[in-house]
């Protein structure tokens, strides 16, 4: 039986267990009903820890992730005396939680970049009265209460063991990063929300991913001032106290400048070569080798400097060209979000521990649902009532933004490592951002149904802007881009937009239709994709429409007369949505 302890054999297993159980749970047991893939494998990772696995089947626990003891894998090695008394077997199962927990790092690399990557930096600068009305208030209410919550919460003597007060100022630096939860929205869990309640194609849909990214941007740059004041993971493995202020001081100087230095080589050194590469018509190989290079690059300046190496690889995403971006998410998407992250959704299972009679664990759980869902409800909705939208909308938009997912997991998990969270901390947080995401989609449901279409309409409409580059030698009628005149004669195909933009000419046999400033027709809206779909002319009058976006592991759909399709042939009249942004293709001929 020695070959159920050899390591290649035992990482397969788990690759098997840790990819395979979210997949059958999500569509052989129909939680793909109720909830997004994302958040059954988060189920999937904490099912296989020591609470669930590890009490149920302690056979299978240990062979696959060693004995349960070794709850925090080589944590528990601080030094080399440390090691000795270990047996063969142990030191065995410490290696395989070390695999697991390089992975782990690996992923939330990146899938951090990945959120670089989507974050939309035109939809920012548009919304600059939403970030003055109801983002900012929607981050900075639930992080007030929650640390003012958390403040009492680690001065009580049965939370000892949850707040972990590294630094002479612990208990603000605890109180201020149980905020940060508090505040979280995932933004990529939004939109699978948003799409599986139809809410995609009305006009709240809109808002709430606008909002969304607000909150992101709003959340990383808080992380980054608040992560320096953190110990490091070596300085707590050393026994540091960081009770030296100056030296604190040093620390948090020397960690924002780790993230300008790698802000700056980005700029300056690695967009400006990729730039250069694609002009060159570099193969792709180079640009993705290139890309991989700087990711990592940028990610260990900032783990070096003290910043978290998910900084250096969000700010990668940010800053390097928009087509390789877009390429970027089309080539990484997939391997991330099925292979890769699972792994850390069971590193995070492996740290958590649901001791039932853990008082302390259950006390932080209750007061963080009610802080969050309070604080989030109250920050989202007043300001979006204030600035004139309906009660019943302001109400829902409320509801929506209680999705927390994965971001808040990373969040907390990265808190975690740098001792800002004791265990009982770690485990409450976890279970908030399942039932806060879980409770998201029903809570929507029920206020639409006792709202009524008012739950999702603007009292101003959203409007949808087209735009596409003029081709010199074509007459103005066939001009793409041209709002034509109702029974203007057109040649060639045409697309009528809703919400009165008139007839967009297409002029060429070969155009992709998106969100990206360098696509052949840019509709610029929250909810199309960069490079979302391309129109292909396949003969005389034949054309052809394919989703881009089909090959990701969550694509962006497209239906045709109702049906949601990847590739389909356009007949004259058919309706065309690219997830809720409406037009009729007409074919002259």
């Amino acid at each position: 039986m020695s070959h159920f302890s050899d390591p290649k054999f035992v990482l397969l297993l788990q690759i098997l267990a840790v990819v395979g159980l979210p997949l059958v749970l999500w569509r052989y047991f129909r939680l793909g009903r109720f909830f997004p893939l994302a958040i059954v494998q988060i189920f999937a990772g904490i099912a296989l820890g020591p609470s669930i696995l590890g009490a149920l089947w302690p056979g299978a626990y240990e062979t696959l992730f060693g004995p349960k003891y070794l709850k925090d894998g080589l944590d528990s090695l601080r030094t080399v005396t440390d090691v000795l008394p270990y047996t063969l077997q142990q030191l065995s199962a410490l290696s395989l939680r070390s695999g697991i927990e390089t992975i782990a790092q690996i992923a939330v690399i990146l899938f951090v970049f990945l959120a670089g990557c989507e974050a939309d930096k035109q939809i920012l600068n548009n919304s600059a009265k939403m970030v003055l009305r109801i983002g900012i208030t929607g981050v900075f209410l639930p992080l007030v209460l929650g640390a003012v919550a958390a403040w009492f919460l680690a001065g009580l003597p049965r939370a000892a063991g949850a707040s972990v007060s590294m630094l002479s100022y612990g208990h603000l630096l605890y109180s201020v990063a149980f905020g940060l939860c508090m505040a979280v929205t995932a933004l990529p869990i939004l939109v699978i929300v948003l799409r599986e309640l139809g809410f995609n194609q009305k006009p709240i849909g809109t808002v709430a991913l606008a909002v969304g990214g607000v909150d992101d941007a709003l959340l990383w740059g808080s992380l980054a001032i608040l992560l320096p004041l953190a110990p490091s993971a070596m300085a707590i493995a050393a026994g540091a106290t960081g009770g030296n202020p100056m030296q604190s001081a040093i620390d948090f100087g020397f960690a924002i400048g780790g993230g300008v230095v790698a802000a700056a080589a980005i700029y300056y050194l690695l967009a400006p070569l990729l730039e250069r590469l694609l002009k060159e018509s570099a193969p792709e190989r180079m640009l993705m080798s290139t890309v991989i290079i700087g990711l990592f690059t940028a990610s260990a300046i900032t783990e070096f400097t003290g910043l978290h190496a998910v900084f250096g690889a969000f700010l990668v995403g940010l800053m390097i060209p928009e087509k390789l971006r877009h390429l970027a998410q089309d080539r990484f998407d997939v391997p991330v979000s099925l292979l890769l992250l699972p792994f850390f959704f069971l590193s995070t299972g492996l740290k958590t521990s649901f001791a039932f009679g853990d008082a302390s664990m259950w006390t932080i759980f209750s007061v963080a649902m009610v802080v969050c869902i309070t604080g989030k409800f109250l920050g989202i909705s007043i300001p979006a009532y204030l600035s004139g939208q309906s009660m019943p909308f302001s109400i829902t938009l409320g509801t929506l933004m209680q999705c927390k997912g994965l971001m808040e997991i990373v969040v907390v998990t990265l808190l975690y490592s740098r001792g800002v969270f004791g265990p009982s901390t770690f485990t409450a947080l976890v279970l908030v951002a399942l039932v806060s995401t879980a409770i998201t989609a029903p809570l929507s449901k029920l206020a639409q149904w006792y709202f009524g279409e008012a739950a999702t309409k603007t009292r101003e409409q959203a409007k949808v802007e087209v735009s596409v580059p003029a081709v010199p030698e074509l007459p103005p009628s066939e001009q793409a881009g041209t709002v034509v005149a109702e029974g203007t004669k057109v040649h060639g195909a045409t697309l009528e937009f809703d919400n009165s933009i008139g007839k967009v000419v297409v002029t060429n046999p070969d155009v992709v239709i998106g969100r990206h400033k360098d696509d052949g027709i840019r509709v610029n809206d929250v909810r199309v994709s960069r490079g979302h779909a391309r129109l292909q002319k396949l003969g005389d009058n034949v054309y052809e429409i394919t989703n881009l976006t089909a090959t990701r592991s969550e694509p962006n759909p497209i239906t045709i007369n109702g049906e949601e399709k990847d590739k389909a042939i356009l007949k004259d009249g058919d309706a065309v949505s690219l997830n809720g942004v409406n037009f009729k293709f007409r074919n002259a001929a």
